[in-house]
């Protein structure tokens, strides 16, 4: 287990009298900041692969008292490297030039699945050294294999601005530190890779509506990318931007249960066929209530038609009732579905367009998120071109 392996490497005390080693007194003063930082990152579904690693490389920065961590992704064929510069952590990326590279330290590391350790680098005639180890003038450096599940990830290299040497008890504390990494890097890109499949099937079902009505899926696609400016503005969590960008991509999927009769009608509804029409966000919501990474877009998807001031539909909610999701999604779906062609109707001016906004902000429309659109787009913070 990792916490026996970390257990066994920090009991390996020196004799009384005799200072602890670098590594594991630096170890001892900080275990509670890594043990944090390695629960979190199991935990945190939030945080991609690049933030993890950089957490890490902070964590093992100041746990390990090194000046210098980096952290080499074989998959991407990138190094994240995190230095002490002034006393604070420096972050940098560097693409191609890794220490896993054939002829490199970490290359070694990865080929024998052992750590590899260096003495002194400016004397070492055997590896190649990245440009970012040479120009940071590092002098030792201990790289260890990061595996997981029988694959390689990559390599962990901890550097330090003085010539000196290595114990077993350290070279342990290492081994373990660099496991605990591994496991939380292969957590995060198995979210990754999660993510991508999610999108996947969003996108898929926006082209499913799509053959039902082309108008659709480019509208869909403007009011998410209006709606993530919002969301981004308002300093949502990834999470909460995550929900609203999906909201506004499948607002109008339930409009799958329309007839084409309707859906596809040229001219005005009758109200009959508007009755059938509103219909949509409740449809919508029941396809997509069942989809567990989708639960949280539900609010967008139901309540994009409601109003501010109560007259909306399909529940009639007011003000904070309506979730805020759904109440950034309503501004842009109005703005775009007006100033966009339909088959019954010319788009209007986008000037007319926004002065119905004006007018029914507290109304229509949630006033701050009314004004915040107005004032984004003012300042031309918004693209109009669906494949931006």
């Amino acid at each position: 287990m990792l916490s026996d392996t970390l257990t066994r490497a920090v009991r390996k005390k020196p004799p009384a009298g005799q200072p602890a080693e670098g590594l594991l007194r630096s170890f001892e003063e900080n275990v509670g900041v890594w043990a944090k930082l390695y629960s979190d990152s199991r935990y945190d579904e939030e945080a991609d692969t690049e933030t993890v690693v950089g957490k890490s490389l902070e964590t093992l920065l100041r746990v390990l008292g090194a000046d210098g961590c980096s952290i080499s992704i074989a998959r991407w064929n990138q190094e994240f490297l995190v230095r002490r510069a002034d006393g604070r952590p420096s972050r940098s990326t560097h693409n191609r030039d890794t220490m896993i590279h054939a002829g490199c330290l970490g290359h070694d590391a990865l080929r024998s699945g052992t750590p590899h350790f260096v003495r002194s680098i400016a004397h070492d005639p055997l590896h190649y050294y990245p440009s970012s180890v040479r120009e940071n003038e590092f002098r030792s450096v201990v790289c260890f294999p990061l595996g997981v599940r029988g694959q390689t990830l990559g390599a962990l290299s901890v550097y330090f601005g003085e010539s000196r040497s290595l114990s077993p008890a350290e070279r342990d504390l290492g081994t373990a530190l660099a496991q605990s990494a591994a496991l939380a890097i292969d957590h995060s890109l198995l979210v990754d890779e999660s993510r991508r499949n999610y999108l996947s099937t969003v996108q898929a079902l926006v082209r499913s509506l799509e053959a039902r009505d082309s108008d659709t899926s480019y509208h869909s696609l403007r009011v998410t990318q209006y709606a993530t400016v919002l969301g981004e503005k308002l300093d949502m969590s990834s999470r909460e931007l995550r929900a609203l960008q999906y909201g506004a991509m499948l607002h109008d999927i339930g409009k799958i249960g329309i007839i084409n009769e309707i859906l596809n009608k040229k001219g005005k509804l009758t109200k009959e066929e508007y009755g059938v029409m509103r219909e949509h966000p409740l449809i919508g919501a029941r396809i997509v209530e069942t989809v567990d990474f989708l639960r949280d877009a539900v609010p967008a998807i139901r309540h994009h038609h409601e109003m501010f001031d109560g007259s909306g539909y399909p529940d009639h909610l007011a003000g904070s009732e309506i979730p805020l999701i759904a109440r950034i999604v309503t501004v842009p779906d109005f703005y775009d579905a007006l100033t966009t062609e339909r088959p019954y109707r010319a788009p209007l001016d986008p000037s007319v367009v926004l002065g119905e906004i004006r007018k029914g902000s507290g109304k229509a429309f949630d006033p701050d998120i009314a004004d915040l659109f107005l004032s984004i787009h003012e300042r031309g913070e918004l693209s109009a071109d669906p494949c931006a």
